[in-house]
């Protein structure tokens, strides 16, 4: 199995080995997938000026051009993503400014979504910005799946959601582990 056919989940949340990840570590168990949590990269914010350029950022986006499939793991936080996921789709702009070739290999990728909260409620505006992104972009975008931790445990219910999202994987024709 090349990378390409290797889902990359990018994991975006204030805290690396939260909720969020107990989700993330739960689908991994099951699912062939690479890792990579932003908390491990350096970048910053968008700039006008692109003073940052050179950051971990575009690094990180030849990783991510790597992978056919590409998993946006979040935390809800204020009914939208982490505030590190939000930096790094900000960031996105410069592969529409000073990098143009390289956001161009984005079109064809196909993009999922996880978020992960306390319980059970949805916000349909959580997903809004990753599918629209999506669109613009030229990915295809495959779905959003909402999962939450009870107790220190995935429930059921967020067992089910991961179940759905494997099955979303393996009708991109992406195997399991």
């Amino acid at each position: 199995m090349t990378l390409q056919n290797i889902p990359l989940i990018i994991l975006g949340t204030a805290r690396s080995h939260g909720n969020t990840r107990q989700i993330v570590d739960e689908l991994m168990k099951e699912q062939t997938c690479e890792l990579v949590d932003l908390n491990e990269w350096h970048f910053s914010y968008y700039d006008y000026e692109h003073r940052n350029k050179e950051d971990d950022f575009l690094k990180l986006v030849e990783k991510m051009l790597q992978h056919d499939t590409l998993l946006f793991a979040s935390p809800i936080y204020w009914y939208s993503m982490s505030a590190v996921m939000k930096t790094f789709f900000d960031r996105l702009s410069d592969l529409l400014t000073i990098r143009k070739a390289l956001g161009r290999q984005l079109r064809g990728k196909t993009m999922l979504v996880l978020s992960c909260s306390e319980d059970a409620e949805d916000y349909d505006c959580f997903a809004k910005p990753f599918e629209l992104s999506a669109d613009y972009l030229g990915m295809h975008y495959a779905g959003y799946f909402h999962t939450w931790i009870e107790d220190g445990e995935v429930p059921p219910e967020s067992r089910q959601t991961l179940k759905r999202l494997k099955a979303t994987l393996a009708d991109l024709g992406i195997s399991e582990a």
